[in-house]
């Protein structure tokens, strides 16, 4: 039984490292696009019992509710904080697992998330308990990883997150596997980022761009 959790903190100043590229408004827009394409990828998946968005923004409880999928709103802010809120959570209404995958990995599908979860399982099935991570293009952040139990690892997200999880794990004796892959290395964070994401999909302008999925993010 695995749930999977989806942490984005806000709708009110999103991605302001982008702000030289797109207006407050287009933002908002991407990072709602974003998300429902995570949200619907998991879905279409059939891997999870519960979709939880964990969230400080009521807006973003409001918008999740309308797509038909479930949202925490967390009680103290925080990335951290809130993903561990939503996993106990998680571990309290019976869930064996958790995947955690951030709102701003677009390249996400349900194909991608059935081969990291299959090799989550390998893991699992030797070891029992442990982790599984999927780094950033750099190898530095942790865009998606898989947890057994729940709270196996006190969660350590930020800058370098990707080595803190493996140096707890290792500290307390938890197998760790990590999943390399393109689509979960890729996050829209920086402009760099975006340029690429707009020409991948067949524009050469932002503002078209975002005019193109702008129905799919509001």
């Amino acid at each position: 039984m695995i749930w999977a959790i989806t942490p984005i903190k806000s709708f009110k100043r999103p991605k302001s490292r982008l702000g030289d590229v797109l207006n407050l408004e287009e933002r908002r827009v991407l990072v709602k696009y974003m998300l429902k394409k995570i949200l619907l990828s998991q879905k279409k998946s059939k891997l999870f019992k519960e979709y939880m968005v964990v969230t400080e923004d009521k807006d973003v409880v409001r918008f999740v509710k309308k797509l038909g999928f479930k949202a925490l709103l967390q009680k103290k802010p925080g990335l951290n904080q809130g993903i561990s809120e939503a996993s106990l959570k998680a571990k309290n209404s019976g869930a064996k697992s958790i995947l955690i995958l951030h709102g701003d990995i677009p390249r996400t599908s349900a194909s991608i998330l059935k081969s990291v979860t299959n090799e989550h399982r390998k893991l699992i099935k030797k070891f029992k308990k442990g982790i599984t991570i999927s780094p950033d293009s750099l190898g530095e952040g942790t865009n998606c990883m898989i947890c057994t139990p729940p709270d196996v690892i006190k969660f350590k997200y930020g800058p370098g997150s990707c080595l803190a999880h493996m140096e707890l794990a290792h500290r307390d004796s938890i197998q760790v596997r990590l999943y390399r892959s393109k689509k979960l290395g890729f996050d829209v964070d920086r402009d760099f980022d975006l340029t690429k994401l707009i020409k991948k999909s067949g524009y050469t302008k932002a503002v078209d761009y975002i005019e193109s999925i702008k129905s799919d993010g509001t």
